[in-house]
């Protein structure tokens, strides 16, 4: 075995020669090989290298990240063979044939797909059935196996409580609004959360801007044991194999189950040791949830499968049909979280609201507490009487404090109504875009600040929204797009 010079990512690639001893064009093709010495084993893709480096007829050579896998020393003997037929296959069918699988057989299927038993294409088929067919029951069965992929979080409360919201909406960073109301009150709540896949910012991407995300499991278990909560990214915390298994296909193919989906964050949920978890699920024509009955379908379920898990579930299909709050992009949502935090007079008062009810029905939850009522004035207590903004602080300076935080790009471009109308609506996927191509979320200062408000008349020349960059041709690339379509939707 030996270290073939390129770099495929996550994907394990064997490289043999045309003349290997072994028949080199005998591998090719969709099954793959195990590669096993010295007690240690990989799987792998079979390619056929006709290239330099040249390779040896006795040598194989491996992709960086097979090679690093392997763990074996450069020329170690191996052996290889081609990967067996997975057990689980009779299951796979059974399921392509809309046919109800349990836990233990969801656990076997899984486990096989998670070693690389089965080509993408397969992989695929089995993702789509599952999109379409999975019961309730399934959908359980599906939480409690890949929660048992994942390292199991133990807290010595009587109550941790999450929050999690289906996302899609531009500027609802509710979040870092919550977590210090809630933990200010005192109940733990560990948060972790993702960065942007397609949106201009995550939740990750936002508190990025004040502080370190990237924690380890004991540094996050420190952060809440100092201040009863944290925001921090999920990627080292509760991804798994199976996570980057699935992102693979189903990023490309546009797969987006409701059901999956909720398998998926209830799984997180269990292993970060939630024991009472609420779920923000915006609607809108424009939103991941198309309608409010949609919304209130998916609560039920989230409601229904945490019963079966053991965890104390809260649903809440909310309003996705425009941006919530000013800012779209990290260093502009976090400006409109802290004039909420800070009781400023230009706080937006959508983004505030919103996050007080989010917290009321948390805080609920304390039997000291009791009810939602009880719970907004005990949230609104909080926010007006600093708690909550000294809380952030001290999560921020627990997590890592960023020195100095980001702020909103200098360079600015205003974009203007062309017309006049009786109101407009914003088209979110190309504000969206707009504030991408300016940068975000990558370039945390980077993204637009919305001026108009959907609904309200709209004048000729009057300022809609201003685009923060902090590279002269991002820039330029975002005003040019919105040129073409401000994302602005005149009503007749």
């Amino acid at each position: 075995v030996v270290p073939y010079p390129i770099d495929t990512w996550r994907e394990h690639i064997a490289y043999l020669p045309a003349d290997s001893v072994i028949g080199a064009h005998d591998y090719l093709g969709p099954d793959r090989i195990d590669i096993v010495g010295e007690g240690r084993s990989i799987r792998a893709n079979v390619h056929v290298a006709a290239t330099q480096p040249a390779l040896a007829a006795d040598q194989i050579g491996l992709s960086r990240q097979a090679f690093e896998d392997l763990g074996l020393p450069e020329g170690a003997s191996v052996g290889i063979h081609r990967t067996p037929a997975p057990e689980s296959r009779a299951l796979l069918r059974a399921k392509l044939g809309g046919t109800e699988l349990d836990e233990a057989q969801y656990r076997v299927l899984l486990t096989d797909i998670m070693q690389g038993r089965y080509p993408p294409g397969e992989v695929a088929a089995f993702l789509v059935a599952a999109s379409h067919h999975l019961s309730d029951d399934e959908v359980a069965a599906l939480a409690r196996v890949r929660a048992g992929f994942m390292r199991r979080v133990v807290w010595p409360e009587p109550i941790v409580v999450d929050k999690h919201s289906m996302g899609g909406i531009p500027g609802s960073r509710i979040t870092m609004i919550v977590i210090p109301i809630v933990a200010a009150h005192g109940l733990a709540i560990p948060k972790t959360s993702s960065r942007a896949i397609t949106s201009a910012a995550g939740t990750a991407d936002a508190m990025e801007v004040l502080a370190k995300v990237d924690l380890t499991a004991e540094q996050l278990r420190g952060v809440v044991e100092r201040t009863r909560g944290c925001v921090a990214w999920n990627g080292r915390l509760n991804h798994t194999v199976l996570d980057d298994v699935m992102n693979t296909i189903t990023g490309p193919l546009g797969i987006d189950s409701g059901r999956w989906s909720v398998a998926s964050i209830l799984s997180k949920k269990l292993s970060a040791g939630s024991t009472h978890v609420i779920v923000d699920l915006p609607y809108g024509p424009q939103a991941k949830l198309k309608s409010r009955d949609e919304g209130l379908e998916l609560a039920r379920l989230f409601e229904t499968v945490g019963r079966q898990v053991g965890l104390t579930i809260e649903a809440h299909a909310t309003d996705g049909a425009a941006p919530i709050g000013r800012g779209i992009g990290p260093a502009l949502e976090v400006r409109d979280v802290l004039r909420v935090l800070d009781n400023a007079a230009d706080a937006p008062p959508d983004l505030r609201d919103k996050a007080l009810f989010f917290a009321s029905r948390i805080l609920a939850w304390d039997p000291a507490i009791g009810n939602a009522e009880q719970g907004l004035a005990r949230a609104w207590e909080l926010l007006r009487n600093g708690a909550a903004r000294r809380k952030l602080d001290e999560i921020v300076d627990a997590q890592g404090r960023r020195q100095p935080p980001v702020l909103p790009g200098a360079l600015t471009h205003t974009v203007r109504a062309q017309c006049a109308a009786p109101g407009a609506t914003l088209h979110i996927a190309r504000i969206t875009e707009i504030a991408r191509r300016a940068g975000a979320p990558n370039d945390k200062s980077a993204g637009i600040d919305l001026v108009y408000r959907a609904g309200t008349p709209v004048h000729a020349g009057q300022e809609l929204y201003v685009i923060h960059s902090s590279s002269a041709t991002d820039l330029e690339s975002a005003a040019t797009l919105a040129q073409s379509d401000p994302g602005l939707h005149l009503l007749a």
